[in-house]
């Protein structure tokens, strides 16, 4: 079986899920620049949003990639002033939610505040349908990370969306690409090293920057610079960051 081919029909009928004006939750890794490549390939309007620190690995990086697509951007900065209040919105939204929970979630905050546009595409779902994370590669615990991002995660991140008006779509946690991605076996997702290896191959077949699709894995409280801004704000309160972000 052609599992490239199948993965490659099961992007084509993205087409249909994506609205044809969005905004994309940037990071200037694969799976969101993936979306956004081909958004902007089957003549959709796209804009681009990425919200970090200044002093974020991808500060500078999302200006890059966003080049390399020739797609506008807007950089939303966090900061000692703002990131506060986001917190205790996500906080208010899930209060079960935990630190690490809340961190990877502040970027979307930001965006969903000041995006233009109603509906935002998200990237989320790729490394539990890919086995982006390293730890799958002694322990594939993808199908109960998957399942709880659909029935946890994913539903928090809507409603941070929607407190601003906007509709989040997560294009590959659609059904059809969903049922393809989960069938693709371990060793075309991992092999030689690389994680995400088939998507990366098929992205960079419809012509996404070979940088930007083999760009390693960054999980986005670190890359955006979130966890090490609250471990500063939390030291300076005399307390670890899962103790600030629980008593605020």
């Amino acid at each position: 079986m052609d599992w490239k081919e199948k993965l490659k029909a099961a992007v084509e009928e993205l087409r249909w899920v994506i609205p044809d004006k969005v905004g994309v939750v940037f990071s200037g890794g694969l799976d969101s620049s993936f979306l956004a490549y081909i958004s902007n390939m089957w003549d959709k309007d796209v804009h681009l949003y990425s919200a970090g620190t200044i002093d974020s690995a991808d500060f500078n990086w999302v200006f890059k990639a966003a080049d390399y697509l020739g797609l506008p951007l807007k950089f939303i900065t966090i900061d000692e002033n703002n990131i506060l209040d986001s917190i205790k919105m996500i906080k208010r939204i899930d209060p079960n939610s935990d630190a690490l929970q809340v961190l990877f979630d502040i970027p979307l905050y930001f965006v969903s505040s000041v995006a233009y546009e109603s509906n935002l595409v998200s990237g989320q779902g790729s490394d539990e349908l890919f086995l982006g994370y390293r730890k799958y590669e002694k322990n594939d615990t993808s199908s109960k990370d998957l399942e709880k991002l659909l029935n946890r995660d994913l539903p928090r991140e809507i409603k941070i969306a929607k407190n601003f008006g906007k509709t989040l779509i997560a294009p590959y946690l659609n059904d059809s690409f969903m049922d393809v991605a989960k069938n693709i076996p371990f060793e075309f997702k991992i092999a030689d090293g690389i994680h995400k290896k088939i998507l990366r191959e098929v992205a960079i077949e419809y012509g996404l920057n070979p940088e930007i699709a083999m760009r390693p894995k960054k999980s986005a409280q670190y890359s955006s610079g979130v966890k090490y801004l609250i471990e500063k704000i939390a030291k300076n309160n005399g307390k670890k960051v899962y103790e600030f972000i629980r008593d605020l």
